[in-house]
């Protein structure tokens, strides 16, 4: 099974769900997790496709974080029962632990973006509370290539001895075209260092492209490009974020 664990859906921003799932369908992608953009507080949007097809959909919300109803709006979330997760940048993190907490105490999956590396976000996390919740890691921690060479990246690592955290194997092209030469030894060491079992590919459609562009990224994977233990692609393409984002306990407990 193909899940595709983090794609953008909207109305004023990337795609509408038609465009998603025509791309899901000639991708081959069974299941997928909609991501809220920046700067959208309003998920009612993503909160209806879900409730179109929850079986193959699920979503991740944002909420102003810093706001003083940043807790009803959590609530508002939970209610709603279409939303696995929570969407935060690093400088929300940083700017609001307490409601990161609260959401992976409620059993939300805190999804984290980090355009600076992960070093912002470093401190932060041994600080949150436990929960069922899960972290996500987005695009590999966001690695940075200057003229073929790898200058921000392996510091995500660090994170590994986390278990709570995982990894979207997602957002390489942001960093460098592909086949993103410059991002297979940090591809193998994620794999590595947090297990098969803690990293989800995700296509981040549309940053990443068309259709088309999807599913030569996803070949990569499927034709181990990258390198990887051939045991672990059926983990990373779907199984994964199959117990992660659609068990029923979305917990990321089988």
């Amino acid at each position: 099974m193909i899940i595709d664990s983090y794609t953008h859906c909207g109305l004023e921003k990337f795609q509408p769900l038609p465009e998603v799932q025509a791309m899901m369908h000639h991708v081959g992608i069974a299941k997928a997790v909609l991501a809220q953009h920046l700067g959208q507080f309003d998920n009612s949007y993503i909160e209806s496709c879900v409730r179109s097809s929850p079986e193959t959909l699920t979503g991740v919300a944002m909420i102003d974080a810093t706001a003083p109803t940043a807790l009803s709006a959590l609530d508002t979330v939970l209610a709603s029962r279409a939303f696995r997760g929570l969407r935060m940048t690093a400088q929300m993190l940083v700017r609001a632990p307490a409601i990161a907490s609260a959401a992976v105490e409620r059993n939300l999956h805190l999804v984290l973006y980090c355009p600076d590396g992960i070093e912002v976000i470093a401190d932060v996390l041994p600080d949150l509370a436990m929960g069922p919740g899960r972290i996500v890691v987005t695009h590999l921690g966001s690695p940075q290539v200057a003229d073929g060479v790898m200058t921000r990246g392996p510091e995500i690592l660090e994170l590994a001895s986390d278990p709570r955290v995982l990894v979207t194997l997602s957002g390489a092209g942001m960093a460098w075209p592909a086949p993103h030469e410059p991002l297979q030894s940090l591809v193998r060491s994620v794999v590595s260092e947090f297990g098969a079992d803690r990293v989800l590919w995700a296509s981040n459609f549309p940053v990443t492209g068309d259709a088309a562009a999807v599913a030569a990224d996803l070949r990569l994977l499927q034709d181990n490009v990258w390198g990887l233990d051939p045991t672990a692609i059926a983990d990373i393409q779907g199984d994964v974020a199959n117990r992660v984002w659609f068990a029923e306990d979305a917990g990321g407990n089988s």
